[in-house]
């Protein structure tokens, strides 16, 4: 079904605006569904607004409106069905951006290691702002996985969010072979370009945008029209199309909350005496009650929609929760904030166990609170399997019910801090152990991950703390050594390697609402919406971890406007440097592994991820922060496991 974006104008917490009007051009769209701009896939290059159409009913002006007879398809003939994505207005705000130029090395290219060339005269790959003729910072790579090497593609990766709602102008020149003679452009591409003959409708359906928008752009960039071995626009979807859902889906579970309350058990509690070194006073487990928004109670299962596409209540659901009060707070009688914790990749809340973590909850004051990421728990590895190895086009059952997640973490805050605050298990003589104005969430790995979309669109998260974190997740897939499982099954159902790049690249546009991608803009000045304010985040990250690749990390520091700790092991582009900082920060920490310079996974067995945020010195630094709100760089020297 389409969703009909003109309802987002006039639902809760929407802008009505349109945020890039028809800028990208008033054609009808495509002829045919096969692009000849790019003759290495009809989809290529991607994402390209040739693969949308005209539709003055959305913020943008535009529509996905991808054919399925273009579409990645498996060796068992299962086609990626585009219905969710052709619900959408515009593509990622920071997916990645694909081309085929047949023997094209990266020689000359930006690399992730020196991304200040983005403003280099003569630099061979730009990624241009429309509205304000700024070049975006992005590095260029090939995919490391096919081992038909002629069918990597050329991977264009932004390091920074780019605008919702807006169109960008992609080129690129002066790329060569490996004998160092530049490479042909394909020949569709050379017509427009050269301004040549043609009886191709697609390619005279695309003149216009291109003489209109694709050339005058980088014209105005400094870039010799001839000089181009390949270019094209796209656009973004709007903050509307993009997150629209998951404000609505906030909204309506908080109001869901106030009419109805809170329901909630206590089914077990386990008590210490608070002596010889113990940190946990009490443990809490039981299950409250929330608004259920999918189709079904069950992994695998979307959001509901109705006529408009929009969800709507679908019942209720038990959600299972655990609690943990420090001593510190037991034996001082004193309230403390809480510290809502996320989970690691397809876990669950049992991971609050950690004894770092309640170390860290003891010395700083706050209760250990948690809740599964429905979406991306345990429960949910099988159907996210079987939907990789049968039906990616039902990709959107992990972030459609990671917003069902959502929705089960900010009712627990509101458990916490309102009816638990006020239960006898919670308070010392006449004193609540909860504070109900601090809350703080801390996420690990894919709680991370996840963890940094569900701080941006909380009204009570106040600070954030991210351990190993990275965005978005399309960046992180081919560098995690998690992910190779999942890797393998696409390698063994697509004969064609350049078909899983595309399916890659797909994925994010429905994945932003579900995790950290699609609110990089929003935790920092820009707020997301009237009901949330900017927040400071403290991450640390560590050099070579096999998981989640700190590349990730350093997209999320540069968009929280984070500063990196010194001394530090690296600069980091965009990232001033300091000593000391007041706001959000970011520190590194460096064991002394080989980094990988292709998007391939370091080694999984240097245990860098495991090995940085249960650190004594870790762990001092996160306690400075919260109680102190300054962060120093807690090691003698770059931190590392000396």
């Amino acid at each position: 079904m389409i969703f009909i974006l003109a309802a987002l104008a006039c639902s809760s917490g929407k802008d009505s605006g349109a945020a890039g009007g028809d800028s990208a051009g008033s054609d009808p769209g495509p002829m045919t569904p096969c692009n000849p701009v790019d003759d290495g896939h009809c989809m290529l290059p991607f994402p390209s607004d040739f693969q949308t159409v005209a539709d003055d009913s959305t913020p943008t002006g535009r529509r996905l409106a991808l054919d399925a007879s273009v579409m990645p398809t498996n060796i068992n003939g299962v086609v990626m069905a585009p219905e969710f994505w052709n619900e959408m207005d515009g593509f990622s705000t920071v997916g990645m951006m694909l081309a085929w130029l047949p023997g094209a090395t990266t020689e000359g290219l930006p690399t992730w290691q020196d991304l200040d060339r983005v403003d280099d005269p003569d630099v061979g790959s730009l990624l241009i702002d429309t509205e304000t003729g700024e070049r975006v910072p992005h590095y260029v790579e090939r995919a490391a996985f096919p081992e038909d090497t002629s069918r990597a593609l050329l991977t264009l990766r932004p390091v920074v969010p780019l605008h919702p709602g807006r169109t960008y102008v992609v080129g690129l020149r002066g790329l060569v072979d490996g004998s160092g003679a530049l490479v042909d452009s394909p020949d569709g591409f050379a017509v427009l370009r050269d301004g040549a003959a043609t009886d191709d409708p697609d390619l005279l359906g695309q003149r216009d945008r291109y003489e209109d928008i694709v050339f005058p752009t980088l014209e105005a960039a400094g870039v010799d029209r001839a000089s181009l071995q390949l270019a094209w626009s796209y656009t973004t979807a709007s903050k509307q199309a993009s997150l629209g859902r998951a404000l609505w889906l906030r909204d309506s579970a908080l109001a869901w909350a106030d009419e109805h309350g809170l329901a909630y058990t206590v089914e077990s509690t386990t008590d210490s005496a608070c002596g010889d070194g113990d940190t946990i006073a009490r443990t809490l487990t039981g299950t409250f009650t929330a608004p259920l928004y999918l189709t079904e109670d069950a992994p695998g299962t979307v959001l509901t929609r109705d006529a408009d596409g929009w969800p709507y209540e679908n019942g209720t659901t038990e959600v299972e929760y655990t609690l943990r009060v420090p001593c510190s707070l037991v034996t001082g009688a004193r309230p403390g904030g809480l510290m809502q914790f996320g989970h690691g990749l397809l876990g669950d809340q049992s991971e609050v166990y950690s004894g770092s973590l309640a170390e860290l909850a003891d010395e700083a004051g706050y209760l250990l609170g948690a809740v599964d990421w429905t979406g991306m728990k345990k429960q949910d590895r099988g159907a996210i399997t079987l939907m990789i190895s049968q039906d990616p086009g039902r990709f959107a059952i992990i972030p459609e019910r990671t917003l069902q997640g959502f929705v089960e973490h900010a009712l627990f805050t509101r458990l916490v801090t309102g009816p638990l605050a006020e239960d006898p298990l919670l308070m010392e003589g006449e004193v609540s152990l909860v504070d109900p104005d601090d809350v703080v969430f801390y996420g690990i790995s894919q709680g991370a991950v996840i963890g940094g979309g569900f701080a941006a669109l909380s009204t009570d998260v106040d600070r954030v703390l991210l351990g190993v974190p990275g965005a978005p997740f399309t960046l992180l897939l081919e560098r995690s050594d998690g992910f190779l499982p999942f890797l393998q099954i696409l390698e063994g159902l697509y004969e064609d390697p350049a078909e899983i790049s595309i399916l890659i690249g797909l994925m994010q546009t429905l994945w932003d609402p579900g995790e950290a991608a699609g609110y990089l803009r929003y935790m920092n000045e820009e707020p997301l919406d009237d009901h949330t304010q900017p927040k400071e985040a403290l991450m640390v990250a560590g050099l070579a971890d096999a998981l989640v690749p700190a590349l990730g990390a350093h997209v999320m520091a540069r968009s929280y406007g984070a500063t990196l700790l010194t001394p530090a092991p690296r600069s980091v582009y965009g990232l001033p440097e300091a000593d000391e900082v007041h706001g959000s920060a970011l520190l590194e920490l460096d064991f002394g592994y080989e980094l990988p310079v292709e998007p391939v996974p370091a080694d999984v067995d240097n245990a860098v991820h495991w090995s940085v945020t249960g650190r004594d010195t870790v762990r001092a630094l996160m306690v400075q922060w919260l109680v102190d709100e300054t962060a120093t760089n807690p090691c003698d020297g770059v931190c590392d496991p000396d």
